[in-house]
């Protein structure tokens, strides 16, 4: 018997909860999925202790609904990705980490939606737009982004965190 994570938590530990699996063929689509959010929770959470981030964003609920998760410090450069980020763009995290976001975008990425999220990511404000970004292989896709700037328990800024979707 395997046991696949249940996204609950115990009540005494803050350990994830795993039940068995009982029938491949059912769970087998959906096993790697889950065991991916499992995964980017288990991350964001270890990044939320290590820089003591006070956030009420529901990142279990965001990443079962296929959104990515994009974590960058104050220089804009991203610190992780989520699975279904490189899902997305076809990018790993280990060619990510380290790059602005701004190497999504392209020739015809609108230059004033550019400018609209420098403006915003400066004055520490939040943010939502569409924006035309590029996959690794060239092909461009719409993308609906929502950028939080997080702050730790001294009320200082310390990351930003994007909520990214691909749209229509």
């Amino acid at each position: 018997m395997l046991n696949i994570p249940a996204f609950a938590y115990q009540e005494e530990k803050e350990r994830p909860v795993t039940a068995p699996l009982l029938c491949w063929d059912i769970a087998n689509p959906l096993l790697e999925k889950r065991i991916h959010i499992q995964n980017d929770i288990q991350q964001i959470d270890r990044l939320a202790h290590r820089y003591d981030w006070q956030s009420d964003i529901d990142f279990k609920s965001l990443l079962i609904e296929s959104y990515s998760v994009v974590v960058t410090n104050l220089s804009q450069e991203i610190v992780w990705v989520s699975q279904s980020f490189q899902s997305m763009t076809g990018y790993d995290a280990t060619e990510t980490t380290g790059k602005s976001p701004a190497f999504l975008q392209g020739e015809k990425t609108n230059l004033q939606t550019k400018q609209f999220i420098r403006e915003k990511l400066v004055k520490l404000e939040n943010i939502e737009a569409r924006i035309l970004n590029y996959r690794k292989n060239g092909e461009s896709y719409w993308c609906s982004i929502r950028i939080f700037p997080i702050q730790n328990s001294q009320s200082k800024v310390t990351h930003y965190i994007a909520i990214e979707k691909e749209v229509n």
